[in-house]
């Protein structure tokens, strides 16, 4: 199957303290980025067929991000330019475990100049696996946009997954993250989150509960990852924990980006449709093997800078 990975790609802005160059002197090294992207490339780079779906600014920026997906593999033929907004810069800074913290130039982003017009036949008809992020959902406009079209790729049979990858910049003060989220959650074949984010949205006495919950409204998989920790997973017939690989961590930007991507770079090549991932997420070992791939590239990535550049090739991963 192909995968379509739907929202933003924004430029990485990495401060030369990141990369370890002269402290005295702080520039930033621009990377292309963004989660959905990084998600395309992912599966680009390790052999499947990908697209990105989202719009860029036209700016220096965009065509640098375009140039960027294209050269690692990526079809861009569903990527625009916005006529009203600029592409969104992340500038992003790493502490002395590689854990990074972003500070985000998104305001009229171009990722967010997003209609539903902009979902044509082309894009939401034909099955595949679809990955969006919760990013889509920050604000009412996005938010109408992408439930409508989540309906219709569940009704061509679409397997769909939901990477929560949220960051709190991307949501109004008054937006009830939690709550929007939820709604398109229960839209979802697959749910990725970290155990960090969902405690952020709500609170660590309910995350439990929340996943059940998700389960019992026929979410196929929760996965949930946790640092350096064992990786939870919860299907309708069994739930377990796999262990995270030890990994030379200088850089965890695309970590979980990577995650995602070899995940479902597996679903994508051993299904056809939302009808035979249901018989393939009840078997134990198809899991638990596709959870063990996908540990591979984040370990891989978190020992390279950047997002584009640090994501694996398949020989990179002694599988």
């Amino acid at each position: 199957m192909e995968v379509l990975a739907i929202g933003e790609a924004l430029i990485d802005l990495l401060s030369s303290t990141c990369l370890e160059k002269d402290p005295t002197v702080v520039t930033f090294t621009q990377y292309a980025g963004g989660a959905p992207a990084n998600v395309a490339v992912a599966v680009a780079k390790l052999g499947g067929k990908s697209f990105l779906f989202g719009k860029v600014g036209k700016d220096q920026f965009g065509h640098f991000l375009i140039n960027a997906l294209k050269n690692n593999g990526v079809s861009t033929d569903f990527v625009g330019f916005s006529e009203t907004g600029k592409t969104a810069l992340a500038f992003v800074t790493l502490d002395h475990l590689g854990e990074r913290s972003f500070e985000f130039y998104d305001t009229h982003a171009a990722h967010n100049d997003i209609q539903l017009s902009d979902f044509t036949a082309e894009i939401i008809e034909p099955t595949r696996v679809v990955s969006f992020c919760s990013g889509m959902l920050a604000n009412e406009h996005q938010l109408d946009c992408t439930l409508q079209a989540l309906e219709i790729f569940k009704k061509n049979q679409s397997i769909i997954c939901l990477d929560i990858n949220f960051r709190s910049a991307f949501w109004p003060p008054t937006q009830d993250a939690a709550g929007k989220i939820s709604s398109a959650a229960i839209m979802a074949n697959i749910i990725k989150a970290s155990r960090d984010e969902l405690v952020q949205l709500y609170g660590v006495e309910h995350v439990e509960q929340v996943v059940k919950s998700w389960i019992e409204q026929g979410v196929s998989l929760v996965i949930i990852t946790d640092g350096g920790k064992p990786i939870a997973f919860y299907t309708q017939n069994f739930d377990g924990t796999y262990p995270a690989p030890k990994a030379n961590v200088v850089d965890t930007t695309a970590a979980g980006d990577a995650f995602v991507g070899g995940f479902l770079y597996r679903v994508a090549g051993e299904n056809s449709s939302s009808k035979t991932f249901v018989e393939w997420v009840a078997n134990f070992q198809h899991v638990l093997k596709a959870i063990d791939f996908a540990t591979k590239c984040g370990a891989f990535t978190v020992a390279h800078f950047g997002a584009f550049d640090s994501l694996p090739i398949m020989s990179d991963l002694n599988v």
